[in-house]
């Protein structure tokens, strides 16, 4: 109640001054949990996700399991033949083939069948940290040493004498244009690296990022990309928007502008335009009209650290935490973003 009375006083005197709250400033949270937050477990720790028409695949720790989104219940478990634990990546490829970054290798699972690919079979390394299915559907394993595009003859490496910021390789995009991002997770070098027809840009703190470590990248509807970075508490997220043939930086969030944490561990654009940037520790923020507000689990999530987000296909949002998955409905989306919820 004292804190309810506070924040009543901040807001009263603003009105009374004829001040405003920041724009990018994070909202004072509610005591309450927030109605309209679904949790599901399991799966328990979960990584990534890709959504395949109403079934959501999710890797995580202890491998792949689907989800129908519509009854929200685990559907199958994939068996890979061999232990498949820590996947941080999911693709589908042309062929309908599901591909699973994990951190024995990469495993190709279609009709109920896992082929699996590792340094035998020409990988730079066991370590696949993401996977990326092109639109020519040229397929990319991100690893720990490298960047290999699968080909006839086996596979091509980049690494960082190529043009990478580093040969560790943690996330990937192919944007619009066609162009290609890596980021690397590995400060004090790390940093992102952007591959187009007319050659490489690299970026770091020196150009740009609030962190050299590149944990999540997310094309939005318009056009531009956004990058996370972060270890710990420290870093922020970068929005990128396209000059010619060149990418720069045009918009910087942290901590102090209203994220939840210094690090922008997940960042997602819900088709009604709204921007999320999950964190490690600290929960979630949600872009509202007002300013960021965060919600954490005493809001309702079922962790505070959000590693992935993907829409359904009825707007609902669902969240890849440490603790399972949780389920945001649409409309309270659209209450928290106009200040209603």
């Amino acid at each position: 109640m004292k804190r309810i009375v506070i924040v009543a006083l901040v807001i009263l005197g603003c009105l009374m001054t004829g001040c405003s709250l920041p724009q990018d400033a994070a909202l004072p949270a509610p005591s309450l949990p927030v109605q309209g937050i679904d949790i599901l477990r399991p799966p328990g720790d979960v990584f990534a996700l890709l959504l395949d028409g109403n079934t959501l695949w999710c890797g995580g720790v202890d491998g792949v399991c689907a989800v129908d989104t519509q009854t929200r219940t685990v559907t199958a478990i994939v068996d890979a033949g061999r232990p498949m634990t820590y996947v941080r990546g999911i693709a589908v490829d042309h062929e309908g083939a599901l591909w699973f970054a994990c951190e024995r290798g990469l495993v190709r699972w279609k009709d109920g069948q896992a082929t699996w690919f590792t340094t035998k079979e020409g990988l730079p390394d066991n370590r696949v940290n993401c996977v990326l299915v092109t639109r020519a559907g040229d397929l990319w394993a991100g690893t720990w040493s490298g960047a290999a595009m699968r080909t006839a003859g086996g596979w091509t490496v980049l690494g960082k004498r190529d043009g990478l910021a580093d040969d560790m390789v943690r996330v990937m995009l192919e944007d619009k244009s066609g162009s290609l991002w890596f980021g690397s997770y590995i400060a004090p070098a790390g940093g992102l690296a952007i591959r187009n027809a007319s050659g490489w840009q690299t970026f770091s703190t020196a150009g740009g990022l609030p962190h050299n470590d590149v944990v999540s990248l997310l094309e939005a509807p318009d056009g531009t990309v956004w990058v996370g970075t972060g270890f710990l508490d420290d870093g922020g997220a970068v929005q990128f928007e396209r000059k010619g043939d060149t990418w720069q930086p045009r918009r910087t969030l942290g901590k102090a502008g209203g994220l939840a944490g210094g690090k922008a561990r997940s960042i997602y654009v819900t088709g009604d335009g709204i921007l999320i940037v999950g964190s490690e520790y600290q929960g979630m923020a949600i872009q509202t009209r007002q300013g960021f507000r965060v919600l954490t689990t005493m809001d309702g999530l079922s962790n505070d650290e959000v590693k992935s987000m993907v829409e359904d296909s009825n707007g609902n949002l669902w969240c890849a935490t440490r603790d399972g998955l949780t389920i945001i409905n649409r409309q309270t989306l659209l209450n928290i973003e106009e200040g209603t919820s």
